[in-house]
Formats: structure tokens, sequence, C-alpha cells
């Protein structure tokens, strides 16, 4: 299976110049899935979400989505509170926690964005036991070839982070996913590229693929190669001419 793992597009601060070039490089690709791991827009406003849905809709791929701490309404505190996934919804997707099936892999995603939070920086996130519950039993109903987890926040510590992110239930939802042996992790938020292997599963956090705010690190995503046995990370860059090349590839066993 082949998936592109884009995230943090934050539309109302994409560079326009590098929207078709992503979409180019995409369609060469021609991957199974598009996962896009949050952050859609910048300030949660409908016409941002208006520009992220015209983006999936040009791909002709089948697209996989969780939402990010900037998805919920910045300015509206009202729809924060009351209707915090209200856009993210109409536009994106109606179901926050999805889960999928496809060749034997199972993907399960998880809404790590909260509308408030016990810590006065609402931009972490949280993973409930409801949420790890729910993994948890659908992955017990039947034995999947691989199986993989998508979030927004990055849960695991070895991670080199650009920013301070705390995820409340990351201990927790951590050893569940070392359990259930969770085959891959896939996150953003930081706008840092990574795979990294703790026991068993292999992290995978993403770039920022459209977005100015790029704290250090050029534009860009992964795309992802995985079969029974092995799962190859190719993490594509926005090079001096603004075209995304292949930067970086990582290969990894797993365990299944």
């Amino acid at each position: 299976m082949k998936i592109v793992h884009i995230s943090d597009l934050h539309f109302g601060t994409e560079q326009l110049h590098l929207e078709e070039k992503l979409i180019e490089k995409i369609n060469q690709l021609s991957p199974d899935l598009v996962v896009i791991s949050g952050d859609f827009t910048q300030v949660g406003s409908a016409a941002e979400f208006i520009k992220a849905k015209n983006f999936i809709e040009i791909l002709p791929f089948p697209v996989f989505t969780v939402p990010g701490n900037h998805d919920i309404s910045r300015y509206n505190f009202l729809e924060r509170l009351f209707a915090p996934y209200k856009k993210y919804k109409k536009y994106i997707n109606e179901n926050l926690n999805p889960f999928i099936e496809m060749n034997g892999i199972f993907i399960q995603g998880l809404n790590s964005a909260r509308r408030i939070l016990p810590h006065w920086n609402w931009a972490h996130g949280a993973v409930s036991k409801a949420q790890i519950k729910m993994l948890n039993d659908h992955l017990a109903e039947k034995k999947y070839d691989i199986s993989i987890c998508v979030l927004h926040h990055p849960v695991h510590k070895s991670e080199i982070k650009t920013i301070p992110v705390t995820v409340f239930g990351s201990k927790r939802f951590l050893k569940t996913v070392e359990d259930i042996n969770v085959n891959v992790v896939l996150t953003g938020h930081v706008h840092h590229p990574s795979a990294t292997q703790i026991g068993n599963t292999v992290f995978i956090s993403a770039s920022t693929a459209l977005s100015s705010r790029k704290r250090g690190y050029e534009n860009g995503f992964n795309f992802i190669n995985l079969d029974k046995e092995t799962l190859i990370v190719e993490h594509y860059e926005c090079d001096s001419e603004e075209s995304f090349i292949n930067n970086n590839v990582k290969r990894f066993s797993l365990c299944t």
C-alpha cells in the first residue's frame, strides 16, 4: 500500500505557488490513500475551510482526515465552546474519529484537538479513554495485517519538537499502542518531519505542506510504502526551485 501523508495545510497562510506543485507531485506518486493529519485552516474560518475542501476535491485519490487544533474557531468563542467542530464536519468530514480497512490494513483516526483543556495553552491535545477503547475494540475484533493510527498531535516523547507539546492521556495511549501492537502512528502539529521506531511501532510526523509558518523546516510531506514486513518512508521537501523532491529515505521492519 502506498500512502501520501500530509499535514498542517493551514489554509489562510498557504503559499499559493506551492499548492499546484503539491498536487502535481501527489498525482505523480499515485498513492492508494492520502492521509491529512489535521490543521486544514489557520483560524477555523469558513473561507479557509472552503479552500481546504476544494484542495481535497481536486485529489483523485481516497482521502483520510482528522482535525487539528487550528480547525476549531479561534475568534468565535461561543462556537468554540458549543460547536467546535461545526465547520470541520460541514466541509471536511462528519466523522471526527474515522476508521477504514484497505487491503488488509486497518486505519483509525483519533481527534486529539480539544475546544478547551486544563492548561493555559489550548493548542495542546488529548486522547480520551473512550478513544483508546475505540482503537482497542476495533483491533480486537479482527486480525489485520497492519494497523495504523492517525492523530494531529505527536504523542511520543522521542519526538524532537519545534514547539512544546502536551498530549493529555498520551501515556495511556502509548501503553495501548504497545499492548495491541499498532504498527504505525501518523501525526503532524510540530511542522517537523521525522520517523522513529519505538518498540514495534513506527511514529511518523509530517512538516507543513503549504503554510508559510515553517518553523525552521522546508514545506514537505511523507510518502509511505508498506507491506506485511517492511515500511519505507520517503520525505519530500520543497527545494530552491520550489519543487517537491525526495530528500530522505528510511526503512523499518514491521513486527506484525
